[in-house]
């Protein structure tokens, strides 16, 4: 591959983006002389998306993660060396025949008591190396001998000490790579039509692989959502994201907003592994990097930036991308017949009013999980009736459904559709600290709509406890507070207003899917992961197992 300058100008002015000028800032005086974008690289093989030879093993190292090791395997390694494996320990008959919470505490202890006698090693090498006597490895204690010889050509002075201030822990994803790849097929055809149409190459669907495991419901600590696992600053700007729809749970739309994500960092730094790796850290963190080190590759990053921010999983993110998508590519070879789900076939049509989502359901054919399944970015609010799916929504519907469901939603009464937006309301609990402005820019509505919500005179005092009502209608992209607080469903969650019982007339029932997390189906019913817990007499430490039905409250 031609190697090209890095590129300054981003391809068009978006919300959040750092500027050109903010960009050239950051950049080496090489590639700040830059002012043409790069031609998109489009070959889907080695010329794209090389391997340096610095980069081999780390890839070695995740191929066995994504396709060797088992998700009861714990490998221990020094983070900064991919090369050396230390232990790799085995619970697969465990997991056989212990339950959640046993397996746990198995897990965790002989983790600690492998990572303690690793230390103990190595420290003690360190120990006969700072003695500056001469190391006969015939006289090693055979744990030392390993590990001695495992460094045979690395000659720092202090690489022992630095290895056992550097462990860690990675777990296989074997089981979890053979499920997203059985998924994958589900999707996979439309995300590389989506993106051949931006001209991007299609190798790049299979970085899924790596963000979500293909998992619709993934959810991550820091905020992300969906297959691509775009966080809420992102996702504003490059799709929908407010309290009626998030289209990062949206695999299609999502696709969409990663294809434009992916060529903007390509755009804007000149090669697939640095886009890549933007995709994780940050298009002006990459920038930021190679103008500290002086450098123009992934290379120069791993090998010279020692920021904090530039930690394990950003300096390793491509490096799981290439073994990822080379496991996709042989699958067969470490999986076998393979059996992958067959395409979602659906169509689309256009609602020109507003109009309950379960109307749409019903005028479509579809059951509810068939329905939810096409179009799972609709909030629940939108979901349970209170807000209704927006005028000029493209929904999906089954496959061959659209002329009957065109035929049905001309036979709607005014009754049925709807000129605006519904109004509905929460309650929001009073803490101290609180002010009026604050509430109202958390919820997205103006102090004016709370003060009048709740008959109250301009400039009133907010006690704690105090349950104000928070009026509920379409509006803008929610704030991050909200949507961390939404999804974690912790106890600083606004109280919705109706309580929760086990009565059948108060909760419904909710299968498991493969993956998913009690935060997640919480975040999905808009209730907490305290009340489903409740609810199904679960403990902190039970594990969900797909295929499972529990209650979910009402909210």
């Amino acid at each position: 591959m031609t190697k090209k300058p890095l590129i300054l100008i981003l391809l068009a002015a978006f919300s959040g983006a750092p500027s050109a000028d903010e960009l050239a800032r950051e950049l080496p005086g090489a590639a700040a002389a830059a002012v043409v974008a790069p031609q998109i690289e489009t070959a889907n093989d080695d010329t794209a998306f090389p391997t340096p030879a610095e980069l081999k093993p780390r890839v070695a190292f995740w191929k066995k993660v994504f396709a060797e090791w088992s998700e009861h395997n714990s490998v221990l390694h020094p983070k900064g060396d991919l090369t050396k494996v230390f232990r790799v320990l085995d619970f697969r008959a465990d997991a056989a025949v212990l339950a959640p919470n046993a397996l746990a505490a198995k897990k965790k202890r002989e983790e600690s008591e492998a990572r303690s006698e690793v230390e103990g090693a190595l420290r003690s090498l360190q120990a006969r190396v700072d003695s500056g006597l001469p190391i006969n490895p015939d006289l090693l204690p055979p744990d030392e001998a390993k590990i001695y010889a495992a460094y045979a050509n690395n000659h720092d002075p202090q690489r022992f000490a630095r290895a056992a201030d550097d462990l860690r822990y990675q777990r296989g994803l074997r089981e979890r790579t053979g499920n997203a790849l059985a998924v994958s097929g589900r999707y996979l055809p439309e995300m590389e039509r989506i993106f051949a149409s931006y001209g991007l190459p299609t190798r790049l669907t299979r970085l899924p692989l790596v963000e979500s495991s293909f998992n619709v419901e993934a959810y991550s600590k820091a905020a992300a959502a969906g297959l691509w696992q775009f966080i809420p600053s992102s996702a504003r700007i490059y799709m929908r994201l407010n309290n009626v729809v998030d289209d990062r749970r949206d695999p299609w739309a999502s696709t969409d907003a990663a294809a434009r994500h992916l060529r903007d960092d390509y755009n804007a730094l000149g090669s697939w592994p640095l886009a890549l790796t933007a995709y994780n850290h940050g298009r002006a963190g990459i920038a930021k990097g190679l103008k500290a080190v002086g450098g123009t590759t992934l290379v120069d990053l791993i090998e010279r930036y020692d920021a904090k921010s530039f930690g394990f999983a950003s300096s390793n993110f491509y490096s799981e991308f290439i073994a990822a998508s080379e496991i996709e590519r042989d699958y067969r070879q470490h999986y076998g017949e393979l059996q992958r789900e067959p395409q979602l076939h659906f169509d689309t049509v256009q609602v020109p009013d507003y109009v309950p989502y379960d109307t749409l359901r019903k005028l479509a054919g579809a059951d509810d999980e068939e329905f939810r399944r096409l179009n799972p970015a609709y909030r629940p609010t939108v979901v349970d009736g209170k807000l209704r799916v927006p005028a000029g929504d493209w929904i999906r519907v089954p496959a061959g459904a659209r002329q009957r469901f065109e035929q049905a939603y001309a036979t709607l009464t005014p009754g049925q559709r709807y000129s605006a937006q519904a109004v509905t309301t929460d309650i929001h609990v009073v803490k101290r600290g609180d002010s009026l402005a604050r509430i109202a820019k958390r919820y997205g509505v103006s102090q004016r709509e709370l003060l009048a919500a709740n008959d109250l005179a301009s400039g009133a005092k907010l006690k704690a406890g105090t349950r104000l009502q928070v009026p509920i209608r379409e509006r803008g992209p929610a704030s991050d507070e909200v949507l961390v607080a939404s999804v974690r469903a912790t106890e600083a969650r606004p109280v919705r207003t109706a309580v929760a019982s086990a009565s059948a007339a108060e909760h419904r029932t909710h299968r498991v899917r493969s993956g998913q997390t009690l935060g997640a189906i919480a975040m999905r019913y808009s209730t907490s992961i305290k009340k489903i817990r409740e609810l199904n007499g679960l403990g902190e430490s039970d594990v969900l197992r797909a295929g499972a039905t529990i209650k979910v409250p009402r909210s």
